[in-house]
């Protein structure tokens, strides 16, 4: 894909792709799990792996999701899931970085942080790692086309439930 100057360098479109990064916390954050496959293109990838699983192979992921319908299958079955434990979730996403742009995409990589915190216990790191994404734009509007985490550590969380 190629950069075009215009499109990389307008401050508009950066603070654009932090604000729609901020909302998927957001969303994520605040338990609204059923709006989570909104931030994606009907026809999407949505894919957690680790580092070491990444220089493996294209195939070797801990998470692989092609549509949102599978995406909303998903969150169901996190409601039907008897591991719940009522918890709270804190995404911090930080140093974006746009690496590629066009009129009609972007690839962006963005850090990230998940703090999990249970009633009556300290919050406690639960993964972190980078974000690897394609971001589609449609007139004012971004969806996720292609969403990529790669976790830092090579052994992932217990409970790899919830989107990261």
């Amino acid at each position: 894909m190629p950069v075009t100057e215009k499109t990389v360098l307008t401050a508009e479109l950066r603070l654009d792709v932090q604000e729609f990064y901020a909302r998927y916390a957001e969303c994520l954050d605040g338990g609204r799990l059923q709006q989570w496959p909104e931030f994606f293109l009907d026809s999407c990838t949505y894919r957690v792996t680790t580092r070491r699983n990444l220089r493996l192979g294209p195939d070797e992921h801990l998470v692989s999701l092609s549509t949102r319908t599978t995406m909303r299958d998903r969150i169901v079955a996190i409601g039907q899931s008897e591991d719940y434990e009522p918890h709270t979730q804190r995404h911090l996403i930080s140093n974006f970085r746009l690496q590629a742009a066009s009129d009609e995409e972007l690839r962006v990589q963005a850090n990230f942080e998940i703090l999990r915190t249970f009633p009556g216990k300290r919050s406690e790191h639960l993964v972190s790692g980078t974000y690897d994404d394609r971001v589609a734009i449609a007139g004012r509007r971004l969806h996720f086309k292609e969403k990529l985490c790669v976790l830092d550590s090579d052994v992932p969380p217990d409970a790899l439930i919830y989107p990261i």
